[in-house]
């Protein structure tokens, strides 16, 4: 079972959906991956394809001073609703029913962090990374988990391999 790796809500367990769609980002991954974008204290953070929630609830643990959580699904939301109110109902939460694509367009703010992982097969992984870059403010980061080989390194960029999933950190210089 999933649960909060690091901070104040460390070792509190997820409420997991059965439906087999839905990929929560995997132990290994979301401690290096944290670990390499941190640290998260006072942070906006956005958490697009959350899921269940585990990438801005453990933002949160982590410090992180507000989340806003973009999904689209029914199912997962109703998890990630329960989530919140069983791990950090008193946090500042921002929760958007929405398509990641729809919301990213039209996003007014920005956000000093952002963690993505998308369905593998249904997103255009190359798209994401550009609309993700126009909201985030500047010395922000990100990370985008995807299936390995998908977007190739840059300046601007740095990739690191889990198996066959690739983490891709990037971050916004003023």
């Amino acid at each position: 079972m999933a649960s909060v790796i690091v901070g104040k809500y460390k070792g509190r367990k997820f409420y997991t959906c059965k439906d087999t769609k839905i990929r929560p980002t995997q132990g290994r991954v979301k401690k290096s991956a944290m670990q390499i974008i941190g640290p998260f204290e006072g942070s906006n953070v956005l958490d697009l394809f959350s899921g269940i929630g585990t990438l801005g609830i453990e933002a949160l643990s982590r410090g992180a001073s507000s989340a806003t959580f973009v999904e689209m699904h029914y199912s997962s939301m109703k998890y990630l609703k329960k989530n919140i109110n069983h791990i950090c109902p008193n946090d500042k939460i921002n929760i958007v029913q929405e398509d990641v694509f729809s919301f990213l367009k039209s996003c007014n703010n920005k956000f000093d962090i952002i963690l993505a992982d998308p369905p593998y097969k249904k997103v255009d992984m190359s798209k994401l990374h550009d609309l993700v870059k126009n909201i985030l403010s500047e010395n922000g980061k990100y990370f985008i988990e995807m299936k390995r080989f998908q977007i190739e390194e840059s300046k601007d960029i740095r990739i690191k391999y889990y198996g066959n999933t690739q983490v891709v950190f990037g971050w916004k210089k003023n």
